[in-house]
């Protein structure tokens, strides 16, 4: 039956007693005070809800809230998940101050429109209803609610009801609906338990849909549940979704009406994150006519939250009424919330409300205060908050590290699907490119740097080793995670391979090398170079162990090694033990010899081969043993013969 429901919300909001409650029952006829105290005392004092049906026969839901100063924490609640606001204001009181806080809100909240309605006309003369009108005109300016209709209504004799309700149809049927794509996401007005079901969580979503037989993760804590059954205004329906005041039986272990409570969020698992810090911009409004300071107490209200927390302002230690500013909340317990979201802080005393504003980043990260480069690029982000593409781009190009698709869907509270069509639409404009096909993405520029530093890092590590050719993977991953950040360095081998790929570099095996590289020795160490070359020069096929060169040529022992690593890869040098090394010409003039030997004879043992090459047994079983691993020869038995290709 969801497509008889009109996925937009309707939302009264104004002060005590100005007939908002009575204004929902004309309308729709029903009282939407569902408790019994309420109605005895008439004072609305949390959310109500009624659903009122279209000339179209299509059903909108209506949120009642209180009017109360005591309850606004209920008003914000309810005024979070509305589209279209009802602002209510009596004839014979006009605009109160609540009506003033009420209007606020919801400028704060990003309503998308609504229209006011001024009730209890009966009350007064129609001179006195002109200066209301008037008041309210002055009021709405610079605000959603500007050069919107202000009708007048008695909800006690009916008059002018039938107007509001062709306005609405008009004013609704110009509304843009709600979207049901992304994530599932309802912030929890209410709980309760109905005998047969089990227990039932009702609110708004705020994005996505549902299904019966979807699961839900109702963060925080995290609690897992399986919806049994949904309802939208008293119809059994088989699909929820945005802009549906919905009521979701969960069923699940953890799933307990004790424990579950308004504030927490019903959303598709493995999406959202809690967290107690988030980025925003902040509006301050002028009411308390004081600066807020740096580190202070407020009370934060988002979705159906309210949480005590601290403002820490990013650019300076106080903020000015009238004025906008950057801005952390640092809350005392974690909530759900995604990029865009609007929220209102009030002062934890006197209680008003001192402003409002969106949320910019849900990462959680400290940010480091006056700080130009971080406060451009939330700027930024507020500039595209509201084109996705663009939005997830400039994640890309500020988030420095490589980026996996999970942690995008959480950054942009999306689905992995959209998350990856956005990414490939990003790729082929050239502002953003996969590292890992459909799993790990990085802004251009930013895969840029990270291949400028690898090569740097090797041109760094070639530099201060200069005899050497070659560096160990692990041994430029770990240079790199130094220069770059353990972040990086985690998707090393995906960056090496993208370096690779455009010949910045050269890999095998275990090993990474500069393509093109001229191996020279300077100075020094050209000459150390040298003498050691020399020594195994004289040494012949009788070569002194490499210790007692490096000993007699007081070379440290680091220092050594890479020159041996040099003579070894530039020729100089061959090893065929790792105690036995022939200078290159000593070997060469062996294997020459070796080769006349059996070309006289088909056949030689290695007893034979040393008689033949002077040579002690010590050398000469490594030398033949060689010559087998260099497919110069071949063993038979315990002779060896030339190796025939």
């Amino acid at each position: 039956m969801s497509d008889q429901i009109y996925n937009v919300v309707l939302g009264t909001a104004g002060h005590i007693d100005h007939g908002k409650s009575s204004l929902v029952q004309a309308l729709t006829g029903i009282h939407p005070d569902r408790l019994k105290e309420e109605q005895e005392r008439g004072i609305t004092i949390d959310l109500g809800f009624a659903p009122l049906t279209l000339s179209n026969g299509m059903r909108v839901g209506i949120i009642d809230v209180p009017g109360h100063e005591r309850f606004i924490k209920n008003m914000v609640a309810g005024a979070s998940g509305i589209d279209f606001v009802l602002m209510v204001i009596a004839a014979d009181d006009g605009v109160m101050a609540q009506t003033r806080e009420h209007l606020q809100i919801v400028q704060l909240l990003g309503v998308r429109d609504g229209l006011t309605v001024i009730t209890k006309k009966d009350l007064v003369e129609p001179e006195y209803l002109q200066l209301v009108k008037e008041d309210i005109e002055t009021l709405e300016q610079g605000t959603v609610l500007a050069g919107k209709p202000i009708l007048d209504v008695s909800s006690k004799t009916g008059e002018g009801i039938g107007a509001l309700k062709k306005t609405l149809d008009l004013a609704l049927s110009k509304l843009t609906r709600r979207g049901s794509d992304g994530p599932f996401r309802m912030p929890i007005q209410r709980v309760f338990a109905k005998e047969g079901f089990g227990t039932v969580v009702t609110g708004v979503p705020l994005s996505g849909q549902v299904s019966i037989g979807d699961n839900l993760e109702v963060l925080p804590p995290g609690f897992q549940g399986r919806v049994k059954g949904l309802h939208a205004y008293k119809l059994a329906i088989t699909q929820g979704q945005a802009g549906h005041s919905t009521a979701v039986n969960l069923h699940g272990q953890d799933i307990d009406k004790k424990d579950v409570t308004r504030g927490m969020v019903a959303v598709t698992p493995g999406i959202f994150r809690p967290s107690a810090l988030f980025t925003a911009q902040l509006t301050h409004l002028g009411g308390t006519l004081r600066a807020l300071k740096h580190r202070a107490p407020v009370r934060f209200h988002s979705g159906t939250v309210e949480i005590q927390g601290k403002v820490l302002l990013l650019e300076a230690d106080t903020l000015a009424p009238n004025s906008s500013g950057w801005i952390q909340i640092l809350l005392e317990e974690p909530t759900v919330l995604a990029p865009g979201d609007h929220f209102i802080l009030r002062h934890q005393t006197p209680m008003v409300t001192l402003g409002g504003g969106r949320i910019v980043s849900i990462d959680g990260g400290k940010r480091k205060r006056s700080d130009a480069a971080m406060i451009a690029s939330l700027k930024e982000r507020l500039a595209v908050l509201d084109k996705p593409d663009d939005f997830l781009a400039a994640l890309l190009v500020q988030e420095t590290a490589p980026r996996q698709i999970a942690e995008l869907c959480g950054d942009t509270a999306q689905l992995p699907a959209q998350v990856l069509t956005r990414l490939k639409n990003l790729e082929k404009k050239n502002r953003a490119v996969a590292l890992r096909a459909d799993a790990v993405y990085m802004a251009p520029k930013n895969l840029d740097e990270a291949l400028k530093a690898t090569v740097g890092c090797l041109y760094d590590y070639f530099k201060a080793h200069p005899a050497l050719g070659v560096i160990e993977r692990p041994e430029l991953k770990r240079r790199l995670a130094l220069k770059s950040g353990d972040v990086v360095a985690v998707f090393f081998e995906d960056i090496l391979e993208k370096a690779r790929q455009r010949n910045l570099l050269t890999v095998e095996s275990n090993t990474v090398a500069l393509p093109g590289r001229d191996r020279t020795l300077e100075g020094a160490l050209a000459k150390q170079a040298e003498c050691v070359e020399a020594a195994f020069l004289r040494g012949g096929l009788a070569p002194p162990p490499p210790e007692e060169i490096e000993s007699e040529l007081k070379i440290a022992s680091k220092l050594f090694k890479e020159i041996m690593r040099f003579l070894t890869d530039t020729g100089k040098i061959v090893n065929a033990a790792p105690d036995v090394i022939f200078h290159m010409k000593a070997y060469e003039k062996a294997w020459e010899e070796t080769q006349a030997l059996f070309a006289a004879k088909a056949e030689n043992t290695t007893s034979e081969i040393r008689q033949h090459l002077s040579m002690s047994r010590k050398y000469v079983v490594p030398l033949v043993e060689l010559f087998d691993k260099r497919g110069l020869t071949e063993r038979v038995g315990d002779k060896r013969k030339l190796k025939t290709k």
